[in-house]
């Protein structure tokens, strides 16, 4: 009997658990592909929810990881600390043996970076430090002053639910440009005054200089007080592809051609945030749970192809909505084309935050899906290629 593959998946975040249960489930290689998952936790941390947990709706993000992930799947908790590709071993921040393999697939998934978040900000990066701005939001007076930075998706979503859980706190949401600026006029217009009406103080065109645990200093040279700091913004990737020596770009994101494979290292796919796909297939792709589906599913795919010597096609996704919890009740739901444009279709209120939350569920039912049946998930085409140019 012929070796199995060792297929190795660093990262067990949306992209690499997708990946995970399309390669462990899949028949035609049952008897001679052997899957490794490495990641730095036991659990799934479903990080669409770390802005509930960071306000208090929310106990915890987390959900056993044997609930999500295919049994025929190995877990080693640990983290990569570096990859060695002229060797294919991967190593660990623990000092264990290094684990080798045939495949790797890299999705490592973003994070905020140390140096970015000013001293006197609360990160949101991960379970840990969501819970601690839970903590410090919980110890807060009547009248103090809650300051959440970047005017994206993360921070609107974070300054509804705080105020909808802490009306007695002055909510102030700062961006450095338009809050809701990607959405459609109607739906700015809708999104600020929801949050208008649930008392967010919305400051814009404005950048943060420095903070400490009291204030925030704008680069205007402006003051504001501040007993609670949120930082929302600098999402980016982590530095293990680039210090490992692989092909990165100026981000630090990993290399990879319209399959997903890296042309330096074939052996070596990525998927989710933390790579560069070329932007003929995935120049209208933004970090998010949306495109990580798709793209660990995708990389799964193409590693299927290579095993069985067929060549790898070419991604294809794309969006058809983009979606924005408002508190526990309300929201709103903006549809977009497959390169993630605007169209005059939206929803508001009670029913689109009702809508928001199935759509946070039916990622979990996703991956379980595909644990029970390698290839049942499916997902919207791209544009095509002129168009996505």
């Amino acid at each position: 009997m012929s070796a199995r593959s060792r297929v190795v998946i660093v990262g067990a975040g949306y992209a690499g658990v997708m990946a995970a249960n399309r390669l462990a489930g899949c028949k035609q290689f049952s008897e001679s592909l052997s899957v490794t998952v490495i990641n730095p936790v036991a659990d799934f941390i479903e990080r669409i929810r770390l802005h509930e947990v960071a306000a208090g709706s929310r106990t915890s993000a987390a959900v056993p990881m044997w609930s999500v992930l295919n049994q025929c799947a190995d877990v080693v908790e640990d983290e990569a600390s570096r990859i060695d590709a002229e060797n294919r071993k991967v190593y660990f921040a623990s000092g264990r043996a290094p684990i080798d393999y045939d495949i790797l697939l890299y999705s490592v998934g973003s994070t905020q970076a140390s140096d970015r978040i000013p001293v006197g900000a609360f990160a949101l990066r991960d379970a840990a430090s969501a819970s601690r701005i839970q903590a410090r939001l919980s110890q807060l007076d009547k009248g103090a002053a809650v300051s959440i930075i970047g005017g994206g998706l993360t921070g609107i979503e974070l300054s509804a639910e705080v105020a909808e859980r802490y009306p007695q706190l002055q909510v102030r949401l700062v961006s450095r440009g338009v809050i809701a600026d990607s959405l459609s006029g109607s739906g700015r217009h809708a999104v600020r005054k929801r949050l208008s009406a649930m008392g967010v103080e919305m400051v814009e065109n404005t950048d943060v200089q420095r903070c400490d645990i009291w204030s925030v200093t704008t680069s205007g040279g402006d003051t504001l007080p501040s007993d609670c700091t949120i930082w929302a913004a600098g999402f980016g990737t982590p530095a293990l592809a680039r210090e490992s020596g692989l092909p990165t770009d100026a981000e630090g994101r990993l290399m990879v051609d319209e399959s997903l494979s890296c042309s330096q290292y074939p052996e070596i796919f990525g998927a989710g945030d933390a790579v560069r796909v070329p932007d003929s297939v995935a120049g209208h792709l933004r970090m998010s749970c949306a495109a990580a589906l798709p793209l660990g599913a995708h990389a799964a795919d193409s590693i299927i192809a290579r095993l069985a010597k067929q060549t790898p096609d070419a991604l294809s996704a794309g969006y058809a909505l983009r979606c924005i919890s408002l508190g526990r009740r309300s929201g709103f739901i903006q549809a977009v084309t497959a390169d993630d444009r605007p169209r005059p279709l939206v929803v508001r209120g009670r029913l689109a935050g009702l809508a928001k939350e199935q759509i946070c569920r039916m990622t979990l039912s996703w991956l379980k899906g595909e644990l029970r049946r390698s290839g049942s998930y499916k997902w919207p085409k791209g544009p095509l290629p002129t168009e996505a140019r």
